[in-house]
């Protein structure tokens, strides 16, 4: 085991990334440090200046370099005999549209692979987020924040998006029934009953109807990507399909000052399996368990062999690689086993030198 003996903590940022850091190597080599103490690696929020809102465990941050990059520093260091302590951060991720995970969650409720990964009530006392997760995200209530026209629906290659500025939520694929329905008069007039992309789009739209109501788990999941997937050519490949789709999104997105005009939207809204709300909602009615009072990180169920398993399988690998020789556990208290947890860390990373944060 090595054991650290003089580190040198480094902050890394998009403006501070592995280049950077390589570039001191040699000062601080002659400073005397042993071992570089980082700050979290692993992809986390854009533009994220600390590193501890994770979105993706299993992959080197890109904006500080990548995998490339970060293989040429550690190579540089132990060339110098010197070492690389790791802080990790198994108790959180950001809530937020880049994480992949949490946002199969939002788009499948309980039916995704991922459902009992984040500590989530979904059997809420409140009965409106019974089977939903609750989204303090807002700046203001909901309501007011849909009449200024804040809360928008989009639609692109992966499907309809509800965006409150720089977040952005899954639309349940049930909800296309609505969205589709609206104004589909128009395109018929325009497109004629037999044409055989508006065939298409009656197809999709009675898949969307009549069999979701009945699928379950990975089923569910695979179909709602292969009707996504057909949707998004038929808007490539035909004009007026794009411009009925087009047309609906500017319809859902009403017009602030007339309050009627955002009823389809607060309908499709009510639908999915999130619900939005002023960010101080959740003193009250938060069904997730988040870092400390910070809305915008929810916790892992990383008790949970399987969840411990996916957000630890890099980290395992640059240990026995021996790219990491070191671990600094972060919030270690905010776990539901503490001891548990660094048990089986203590025998997939072999007994690597390990410390932790308020023990």
């Amino acid at each position: 085991m090595r054991i650290p003996v003089a580190t040198y903590r480094l902050q890394f940022t998009p403006d501070f990334g592995f280049p950077q850091a390589k570039a001191i190597v040699d000062y601080l080599d002659q400073l005397g440090i042993a071992d570089i103490y980082a700050s979290p690696i692993f992809k986390s929020r854009s533009g994220s200046q600390h590193g501890y809102d994770v979105v993706d465990q299993n992959q080197i941050n890109p904006e500080l370099g990548g995998r490339e990059e970060f293989d040429a520093l550690i190579e540089e260091l132990q060339e110098r005999g010197m070492g690389w302590l790791q802080d990790i951060v198994p108790n959180h991720m950001a809530y937020d549209g880049q994480n992949q995970y949490l946002m199969d969650v939002l788009e499948h409720g309980t039916e995704s692979q991922y459902a009992d990964h984040f500590d989530i009530e979904w059997e809420h006392s409140y009965e409106d987020i019974q089977g939903k997760v609750l989204a303090p995200m807002l700046g203001d209530f909901y309501d007011r924040c849909l009449e200024r026209g804040e809360i928008q629906l989009s639609y692109g290659s992966q499907g309809l998006k509800v965006n409150y500025y720089g977040l952005h939520f899954p639309v349940r694929v049930e909800s296309y029934a609505a969205f589709l329905t609206h104004e589909i008069s128009w395109l018929r007039r325009q497109m004629g009953r037999q044409h055989t992309d508006y065939i298409k789009l009656v197809g999709i739209l009675n898949t969307v109807k009549n069999t979701f109501p009945s699928l379950k788990g990975r089923e569910r999941r695979d179909q709602a990507q292969f009707v996504k997937h057909l949707l998004w050519e038929l808007y490539e490949s035909s004009d007026e399909i794009k411009a009925f789709i087009d047309q609906n999104i500017e319809a859902f997105n009403g017009q602030p000052g007339k309050p009627q005009s955002f009823d389809s939207l607060d309908k499709l809204l009510l639908e999915q399996f999130y619900r939005l709300s002023f960010w101080k909602v959740g003193a009250e009615e938060l069904n997730y368990r988040r870092f400390f009072t910070v809305n915008e990180l929810i916790c892992l169920k990383v008790d949970i062999p399987k969840v411990f398993d996916q957000t630890h399988t890099l980290i395992e690998e640059l240990v026995k690689t021996k790219k990491i020789n070191g671990l600094r556990i972060d919030h270690i208290d905010g776990l539901y086993d503490p001891l548990g947890y660094l048990q089986r860390l203590y025998e997939r990373t072999n007994g690597v030198y390990t410390v932790v944060e308020k023990s």
